[in-house]
């Protein structure tokens, strides 16, 4: 079997870690993001501790069977330090997973173990297109739990000075905020220091779907090859799972 297809079925077992502690919640019960301590109630708070998350583009012919699949690896995600995930069902059919955990090496080691990858090659699990194991190198969440219905958009970037592209990312947070963004994250890859992840989580599909239009951010695209270069992934959060 491939490492990629492998990690792919090892990042589901991150979708479970959370169900039982606060269940298999959707957008209306608590969020997948956790509130900094000392964070203001209003605004996003940033906070950089070393964390990791693992991103997972799947594409699901039955969404019901792959949600009942999600939730049953409570011990395996346990193992991992998995601490929550948003599950985004995309515009175009597909899904995307994103899943946190504070500590990059406890992932790492957990997806190396027998125990793991017994889990992996049972039966039912679905082979994975697209995953991503990387570092998070700043997430703003709002101080207070999100609540009601929210909308995912990604990208997925080469950014030759990452100083420069994350400088420049950082200075527009007042244009994310416009296009309804509450929520974002900035996520470096661990095997190639060039590639990024964004994740942005809005409570407007259609503003948060503008937002690679605007000019200030069609400027910070640039830095990582242009607009043309970026290939946004927009949907709906279905569900929304964190530990307590």
């Amino acid at each position: 079997m491939s490492t990629l297809r492998l990690l792919g079925r090892a990042s589901l077992a991150f979708g479970i870690l959370a169900c039982a502690a606060c269940g298999a919640e959707t957008p209306a019960a608590k969020s997948a993001d956790a509130s900094p301590s000392g964070a203001s109630t209003t605004g996003h708070a940033i906070h950089k501790d070393g964390g990791a998350s693992v991103f997972v583009v799947h594409e699901v012919k039955d969404f019901e069977a792959f949600k009942k699949y999600l939730e049953e690896g409570q011990e395996e995600r346990n193992q991992m330090g998995v601490l929550g995930y948003i599950l985004t069902r995309l515009d175009d059919g597909r899904i995307v997973i994103h899943f946190f955990a504070h500590d990059l090496a406890q992932v790492d080691n957990a997806l190396k173990s027998e125990r793991m990858q017994n889990y992996f090659e049972r039966e039912g699990a679905p082979d994975s297109s697209l995953v991503w194991l990387v570092r998070d190198e700043a997430v703003g969440v709002p101080a207070r739990p999100l609540e009601g219905k929210t909308f995912s958009l990604f990208f997925k970037l080469k950014t030759p000075d990452f100083a420069a592209f994350k400088q420049a990312f950082d200075e527009r947070t007042a244009v994310y905020t416009e296009q309804s963004v509450i929520a974002y994250g900035v996520h470096r890859s661990t095997v190639q220091d060039e590639m990024v992840i964004l994740h942005f989580v809005g409570t407007d599909h259609d503003k948060l779907g503008a937002l690679p239009a605007r000019s200030e951010f069609v400027e910070v695209l640039a830095l990582a090859g242009g607009a043309h270069a970026a290939k946004p992934l927009l949907g709906e959060d279905v569900v929304r799972v964190r530990a307590p």
